[in-house]
């Protein structure tokens, strides 16, 4: 008898121990930055394509589309500054992304890059990484002649 309480007692506190660093890590996620992943994005992004985008878009095309807009969005944000909020996705963004495509010789739909921004947006959604979308007031707030921002929210 004094063996099953030894086993049950050590059961309770492993109960306890786990119980402790659960609660622990679940303290520490809401203050857990952000991280975007390329390498996750593109999983994202290519896991959803639709069965048509699939076969207009290789792993390598979505992840070339996604390199561009992040560049071409950290362009936008070195020249307008950190206070104007970002637009992503908006229809500058995807017409940016197929002039860059076929100056290094790729041409892409406008549909196929549009489908890759909205499912990028989901992605960014579910790492926590975007705000809710902008109100009307909002978007009448961003300085006029601002670059990269085409009043979409």
């Amino acid at each position: 008898m004094g063996a099953v309480s030894l086993a049950l007692g050590l059961l309770v506190l492993l109960g306890v121990i786990a119980a402790a660093f659960w609660w622990q890590e679940r303290r520490r996620q809401p203050d857990r930055a952000v991280v975007y992943g390329m390498d996750e994005a593109v999983e994202y992004v290519t896991e959803r394509l639709s069965d048509a985008g699939r076969e207009l878009l290789s792993r390598h095309d979505v992840r070339r589309i996604l390199e561009w807009q992040m560049q071409f969005l950290h362009q936008r944000l070195a020249e307008d500054g950190p206070e104007i909020p970002l637009v992503i996705g908006g229809p500058e963004v995807a017409e940016e992304i197929r002039e860059q495509a076929s100056r290094h010789g790729h041409t892409y739909p406008p549909e196929a890059v549009r489908g890759v921004l909205e499912l990028q947006t989901g992605y960014l959604a579910s790492i926590g990484a975007i705000a809710e979308p902008a109100s009307e007031a909002e978007v009448r707030e961003v300085p006029e002649g601002s670059t990269g921002r085409d009043g979409e929210a």
